[in-house]
């Protein structure tokens, strides 16, 4: 599928495939002024959903966002749903706060943090893996039941990155030492590696329920995920650029994504959510708007990690995910 990978803007996928949207039901992580997943809320509700669901960590993050679509959009309503995704019990919270919700047709996960300083969630993982994959793999485990109620060609989307290239997991020390050996960009790459896997194995047990599941890469976006990044850290990716091709964990060569506005970051969120073409590849990595398997290494690729990730992740959830 890589021939089809082109970088589009959020307005031409929507254009071509946006009336599916028309009176759903969407659920969307990380909502902010500076963020893909704000970007993304707007675009959504020129399609004229019926609810959007904006959460984050406070009120005040979404508050810009809601008064954009009230302004432009007001027969679309908006609903805060605040949740601390480095807290399992504030994700179990979140769920409760949606019981009145009867169903939702599209559940993206868009949150996350990039390379912070070590530290640990309240449950004790290191912050990145918690957050990043950890929450999720619990938030969409609980809501799984409501997503079903939405019926075929619902969806999960989980937001990853191209970092997926060079991640994996580190199943015998997640926590790296206790930071003795922490390396963010490993911690970063360990986290995207889990959600890959894990929507990998996602799509696989929902296939025959038609409920669509992919992971996205959405480009090389400037938003306030970089705000622990170095100060010299676009020097540094540009100086990666000039220097050509990196490589992956298999040693297979790749370029570095070019910066592309958060427009375009959030077209390849909208394509898993709706795009009819890619509805046979369940489970699939998303990069350029397009099934971007291809992209994936061995570690990814193997089952076996995905079968172990997932009993993994049961156990530091304290949560059965049965399907």
């Amino acid at each position: 599928m890589s021939n089809n990978q082109q970088v589009l803007r959020s307005e031409v996928v929507l254009e071509k495939y946006g009336k599916a949207l028309a009176g759903k039901t969407v659920l969307i992580t990380g909502v902010s002024d500076d963020s893909i997943a704000g970007e993304l809320a707007l675009q959504l509700s020129t399609a004229d959903p019926k609810l959007l669901i904006l959460s984050a960590r406070a009120e005040s993050k979404v508050a810009g966002v809601r008064e954009k679509i009230k302004s432009a959009k007001p027969n679309v309503e908006t609903r805060f749903l605040n949740m601390d995704l480095s807290d399992l019990s504030a994700v179990r919270n979140a769920v409760g706060d949606l019981a009145d919700v009867s169903h939702i047709d599209h559940v993206i996960c868009v949150a996350g943090v990039m390379f912070p300083p070590y530290s640990k969630t309240k449950d004790g993982f290191e912050s990145q893996l918690g957050v990043n994959y950890l929450a999720n793999f619990l938030f969409v485990k609980l809501l799984l039941p409501k997503v079903r109620a939405a019926g075929s060609d619902s969806s999960v989307v989980i937001m990853a990155s191209s970092m997926v290239r060079q991640g994996k997991m580190y199943f015998d020390d997640l926590n790296f030492s206790d930071g003795q050996t922490y390396d963010p960009m490993a911690a970063y790459g360990q986290s995207n590696a889990a959600r890959v896997m894990f929507v990998k194995r996602l799509g696989e047990k929902l296939k025959i329920e038609k409920i669509r599941v992919f992971s996205v890469d959405p480009g090389g976006v400037q938003t306030g995920l970089q705000r622990h990044c170095p100060p010299d850290f676009l020097d540094q990716v540009a100086e990666w650029k000039k220097a050509g091709t990196m490589v992956d964990l298999d040693r297979k060569p790749f370029e570095i994504p070019p910066w592309t506005t958060t427009s375009e970051g959030a077209a390849t969120v909208i394509t898993g959510m709706i795009d009819p073409t890619i509805a046979g590849y369940n489970g699939s990595y998303l990069s350029q708007n397009a099934v971007s398997d291809h992209q994936l290494h061995a570690h990814i690729n193997d089952e076996s990690n995905w079968t172990k990730l997932w009993e993994l992740s049961e156990n530091l959830t304290k949560e059965k995910f049965l399907l």
